[in-house]
């Protein structure tokens, strides 16, 4: 398969367009910050709007940092309830990617600010836990633009993801089912069915346990489990066998 950057387009730079409404939206924050040089990545709809199409809007701005921007934020009017488009920085870890999102990511700098972007594809993929119809929209903007993502791309991303198929903490705010969006993603956009467990979650186990050496008793009898567990989310809790450690 074709390195990501390559089949989203993005072998060359993107054109981001800082005249877009997240644009002049997130420039109004940067001209106020005291402290340079700094860093944020900005990811969701927003993301989409800068790279690839200007008019696909969405109600915010999310990005995150490092450096906590909430006060000034307020300070300038441009939060969540003090203007129709606001800014919001959610903690990095609401972002749902593979660890690797950074290889295909670009970044410019911009009033003193390195700007990060996710690619698309990591972009698509952190919708994928949400799935309203707002992500079912990017997808088909991103596929109508680049002629991406392919199944196979959308696996293979997916399976970077894979421990997000395990089940939810109790306290947890679940934020929708990976397991039953990945299935309604295949039917909605693709027009196909797929195994969830056989074509993402077991491939990619297979593929990490490769690097346990050797592979322990306990992760065969994981992946065993895998095969035969009828549990809606195809996973048991992790069993740690703290090989690395």
């Amino acid at each position: 398969m074709s390195d990501a950057k390559t089949v989203l387009g993005w072998s060359k730079p993107p054109k981001i367009n800082w005249d877009c409404e997240a644009g002049k939206l997130l420039r109004k924050l940067f001209v106020k910050i005291p402290k340079k040089p700094s860093e944020i990545t900005v990811f969701g709809s927003a993301c989409l709007q800068l790279c690839l199409k200007n008019d696909f809007l969405s109600a915010d701005v999310d990005f995150f940092s490092e450096t906590d921007y909430n006060k000034l934020i307020n300070d300038l009017d441009l939060g969540k309830g003090q203007t129709e488009f606001y800014l919001e920085q959610p903690p990095a870890m609401t972002f749902i990617a593979a660890v690797d999102w950074r290889n295909r990511s670009y970044s410019e700098e911009v009033d003193g600010i390195t700007v990060v972007f996710p690619h698309p594809l990591d972009i698509l993929t952190s919708k994928v836990k949400r799935l309203e119809k707002k992500d079912l929209d990017a997808f088909f903007l991103v596929k109508n633009l680049t002629g991406h993502p392919t199944e196979d791309e959308m696996i293979k991303s997916l399976q970077g993801i894979v421990d997000m198929y395990r089940p939810n903490f109790d306290e947890e705010n679940p934020g929708g089912d990976l397991t039953v969006n990945t299935i309604e993603l295949w039917k909605e956009f693709f027009g196909n069915g797929i195994d969830v467990k056989k074509q993402i979650i077991i491939p990619a186990l297979a593929e990490r346990n490769k690097y346990y050496d050797p592979l322990s008793n306990h992760r065969k009898e994981l992946v065993k489990e895998l095969i035969d567990e009828d549990d809606p989310h195809h996973l048991r809790p992790p069993i740690n066998t703290n090989e690395h450690e």
